[in-house]
């Protein structure tokens, strides 16, 4: 008898238990009074120079009248873009409240997007915010705007009803290309606080084509002790990106063997690896890269596809990456910034040698030898394995 109370007690606490849990989460909050956040801008007020914070709120009844459009004119806008300045970036965030009638919600947010007058004058006291954020993503990109990230939140893409939606899907696609290198906050602050690594995100400008905007990446910011230094054009961030390990895809033209054209390769895949080595006092940074690539085109009517051709194309290729890396690793010399992380390698093989010179890397990052060997393949010519060319004889 008494075991069969002691099971019957058991059974009413679980179902009081199970009675709390499905009455509903405590502090949660219904839809209706969020203001969904899904994109934020940082700026310099141009009156006060207090800081300036452009939250992008997802117009929730919208949504659905402009989805079936490419976006139309103001009146059916499906996002709100609301401003405030504040002393810090937390005042200006509940001060929009003034105008919004409830709290932001940032988990949704895709994008932080810096001004550059915030970038060249220290990002690092603006980032604090997005990392203690609890409800703030960590995953959220994080970018740098040509001129004010508030003009780039305001551009209305073609495609997308939602213009940080349309940012985040842009970086994101990166790897088509990989000329460009998407950055979320958590690595981009791991950098800030990294002792070597220099620090880069996305540059996002606007360009104006018949009244309407659209938004595009230009290049890399760099930055160095959190203060934006320099930029990297196209090929200088696929050479950085070709030691990353970090090339998905692109495209490389080559000379052909004739010099009458061009083969046109589609990178497929790519592996690298970095290996530190100290010779005579003298630190070289031992680079492989292996390639994988596909003739998707040719401009020229020679034929391709031949064991002697590939090998001349292969060897261009090699080459043409070679090159790719030594002008990023230059131009990273000339900013003096470890963009490639070389002083986080050089730590964890030789740890007793970094001591010693880990306070002047300053000084020693400049003076890195690079060796660099690349073996590039051609595997494959789609479904052509001649050209498309006219088999006329002239008369």
């Amino acid at each position: 008898m008494k075991k069969k109370m002691n099971i019957l007690i058991k059974k009413s606490v679980l179902c009081f238990l199970m009675l709390f849990m499905l009455s509903g989460c405590l502090g949660g909050r219904e839809i209706n009074d969020l203001e969904i956040v899904i994109g934020m801008g940082v700026d310099k007020d141009e009156n006060t120079e207090n800081i300036l914070v452009t939250a992008q709120i997802v117009k929730v009844g919208e949504i659905e009248k402009t989805s079936g459009s490419s976006g139309g004119g103001p009146e059916n806008k499906a996002f709100w873009n609301v401003s405030h300045t504040g002393n810090s970036i937390f005042e200006a965030v509940r001060q929009i409240t003034h105008k919004t009638g409830n709290r932001l919600f940032v988990s949704h947010n895709q994008a932080v997007i810096f001004g550059k007058d915030i970038a060249l004058e220290d990002v690092q006291k603006y980032i604090d915010f997005f990392l203690r954020a609890h409800e703030m993503r960590p995953t959220a990109l994080i970018l740098i705007a040509e001129n004010r990230a508030s003009d780039v939140m305001d551009a209305k893409p073609e495609t997308e009803i939602l213009p940080a939606m349309n940012i985040a899907k842009l970086v994101k696609a990166y790897g088509f290309t990989s000329h460009f290198y998407k950055v979320n906050v958590k690595d981009f602050a791991s950098c800030i606080m990294s002792a070597t690594s220099a620090p880069i995100a996305p540059i996002v400008g606007i360009s104006k084509d018949n009244g309407s905007k659209d938004i595009y990446v230009s290049g890399m910011a760099v930055f160095k002790n959190a203060k934006m230094v320099g930029e990297l054009n196209q090929l200088e961030t696929r050479g950085l990106l070709w030691v990353l390990g970090e090339v998905k895809s692109g495209v490389i033209l080559v000379p052909s063997p004739n010099r009458q054209g061009n083969a046109v390769l589609e990178i497929l895949k790519t592996r690298s690896k970095v290996t530190p080595e100290i010779n005579n006092g003298k630190i070289v940074m031992n680079i492989k890269i292996k390639m994988e690539s596909s003739l998707s085109e040719q401009t020229t009517t020679e034929n391709l596809a031949t064991i002697p051709a590939f090998e001349e194309i292969q060897k261009a290729l090699e080459e043409i990456i070679r090159q790719e890396i030594m002008t990023a690793f230059d131009k990273s010399r000339e900013l003096n910034a470890d963009i490639f992380g070389f002083g986080e390698i050089l730590h964890k093989k030789y740890n007793n040698v970094w001591k010693t010179i880990k306070d002047d890397w300053d000084e020693v990052y400049p003076t890195i030898k690079l060796n660099i060997e690349v073996e590039a393949r051609i595997q494959k010519t789609d479904l052509l394995k001649k050209p498309a060319t006219s088999n006329k004889k002239g008369k």
